[in-house]
């Protein structure tokens, strides 16, 4: 058997004999997400539940990841185009010597990477969805739509807090909890 056979995807009730379900976990970021522990003590599964072949555990993990990769891009798509939509904003309005700091050089700059990476994970997770939706394999461009698109929200979040100067640190202001929730990507 290899080391792919060892696994066997199945689904069993939350109420199931030997099935706990832990605590909600209190996340740094994406709150909102019931995140919880599950733990299996001589868990019975009958030949009903599991999902495809006995087994064939990693091929429905792959298959399933075509599906979610793309999905979760574009949940660090959204994330990275709010870091750069908030820090925008907030460059039009903070003053500093007299101008907007957009029209600072080391903040320009720093706006026009957020836009490229934005744009960039964007081809990237929407060329896996056209994928999928033709019946193409999207393995490649999930991937890198997933991982592109989490490298875009963590670095847009934690430029658009550089953005913000000190204000970037203060719960008043949107930037702090991006940066808390692109850490989940």
């Amino acid at each position: 058997m290899s080391r792919c056979q060892a696994f066997t995807a199945f689904v069993v009730d939350a109420d199931a004999p030997g099935v706990t379900v832990g605590r909600k976990e209190w996340n740094m970021g994406q709150r909102a997400s019931d995140t919880r522990g599950v733990t299996f003590d001589d868990v019975v599964v009958s030949k009903d539940n599991i999902v495809g072949e006995a087994g064939g555990g990693f091929k429905v993990a792959m298959k399933c990841f075509d599906k979610t990769r793309p999905t979760v891009g574009a949940m660090s798509l959204g994330l990275a185009r709010r870091a750069l939509d908030e820090a925008s904003k907030y460059s039009i309005e903070r003053k500093t010597m007299g101008k907007p700091i957009f029209l600072h050089q080391a903040v320009n700059f720093m706006l026009a990477d957020m836009a490229m990476r934005y744009e960039l994970a964007k081809l990237a997770v929407w060329r896996s969805c056209a994928d999928y939706d033709e019946g193409r394999r999207n393995t490649y461009y999930a991937s890198i739509g997933k991982l592109y698109g989490a490298i875009a929200a963590n670095k847009n979040a934690s430029d658009a807090v550089q953005v913000f100067g000190g204000n970037g640190f203060n719960k008043d202001y949107p930037v702090e909890k991006l940066m808390r929730d692109a850490k989940i990507f």
